[in-house]
């Protein structure tokens, strides 16, 4: 090692220091569903945590195995929205879907948990239109999704690029369906 300190270690190493609570700006909820259940009712989803601090938010986002990350269905929502396009605060929005390599998605999903609950997600002002974010497990792929509360903005380009798997080119934007 070369005796630099990473910006994590001075993170956990003040967390670890201080008992004062640095608040988001909203507060998230961490939700899962297993990718083969076929009920989609909202009682087959399990809440894991809800959090508003950036100490909340680092102690989950960081010790979430990869395993889950690549072979669970994750839905990262602010508070009050359900993980499902049938919440009222979901039915009129959409999504942004990226495809995502399985080398790559464990810290894209890390990255794009920071971006979201730090409100960092996009540099134009449609960050509280942002609802939350979900992981889909494919093959050898996964499937991120951005939610928006509306299909006001369907432009990729307002959304931070994030490494190299959150990028506009090949990004599509969808209309959520709800079934009622």
């Amino acid at each position: 090692m070369d005796g630099s300190v990473t910006a994590m270690e001075t993170m956990k190493t003040k967390s670890d220091n201080s008992s004062e609570i640095h608040h988001l700006s909203d507060t998230w909820t961490l939700w899962a569903h297993l990718p083969h259940d076929t009920d989609w009712s909202l009682k087959s989803y399990k809440k894991i945590l809800t959090f508003n601090s950036v100490e909340k938010a680092i102690s989950i986002i960081e010790t979430l195995p990869i395993k889950m990350i690549k072979n669970c269905m994750l839905f990262l929502m602010r508070e009050g929205i359900k993980p499902t396009w049938e919440d009222e605060k979901n039915r009129k929005g959409g999504c942004f879907s990226y495809k995502v390599s399985n080398k790559a998605v464990g810290i894209t999903w890390k990255n794009i948990s920071y971006s979201v609950v730090g409100e960092t997600l996009s540099k134009k002002p449609i960050s509280k239109d942002i609802n939350g974010i979900t992981i889909s497990p494919k093959k050898n792929f996964c499937v991120i999704k951005i939610w928006m509360a509306n299909c006001k903005c369907q432009d990729p380009s307002y959304i931070n690029q994030i490494d190299n798997a959150i990028v506009s080119k090949g990004c599509l934007f969808r209309k959520h369906n709800p079934e009622y």
